[in-house]
């Protein structure tokens, strides 16, 4: 009798010990943007959303379009979203969570990326760093 006394003991605190990890916070993840955050129209981009586990499922959204979420397992401690042929209405501020088989519930949202996307024509339109450094500066003025 002692001895299945102790086994339900164990295996209460054994449950008990779990159930408090799978009520854990998830770390917050981090997302990044390769080859850069600030793209041309037309070219490409992957975000990149990295956890602290393995084998999760990860959400990539987009600050305030509900309508934007994507999902993503993964047997590594990261997923990548590609985004291909860049338009104008891909840029914005995205996040990512993910979620572990035993946490069922997401994590903490990453920290916001802004996703910029350029046209070519304005950047061929605006002038260089070099040429405004040059007109500003204070030896070059009065000539």
């Amino acid at each position: 009798m002692t001895t299945e006394l102790l086994s339900l003991l164990c295996l209460g605190l054994c449950l008990g010990y779990e159930g408090e990890k799978k009520n854990e916070k998830l770390p917050k993840p981090s997302l990044h943007a390769w080859p850069s955050s600030v793209v041309e129209a037309g070219s490409n981009v992957t975000l990149k959303c990295q956890a602290h586990s393995q084998n999760v499922t990860f959400v990539l959204c987009k600050v305030n379009d509900s309508g934007y979420k994507h999902e993503q397992s993964s047997a590594e401690n990261q997923a990548e979203f590609p985004f291909t042929d860049l338009k104008p209405k891909d840029a914005g501020r995205y996040f990512c969570a993910y979620k572990t088989t035993a946490s069922h519930e997401w994590s903490e949202s990453s920290e916001r990326l802004q996703l910029v996307v350029t046209d070519k024509h304005d950047e061929l339109e605006a002038p260089s760093m070099k040429t405004v450094a040059h007109i500003c500066n204070p030896r070059t003025l009065g000539r």
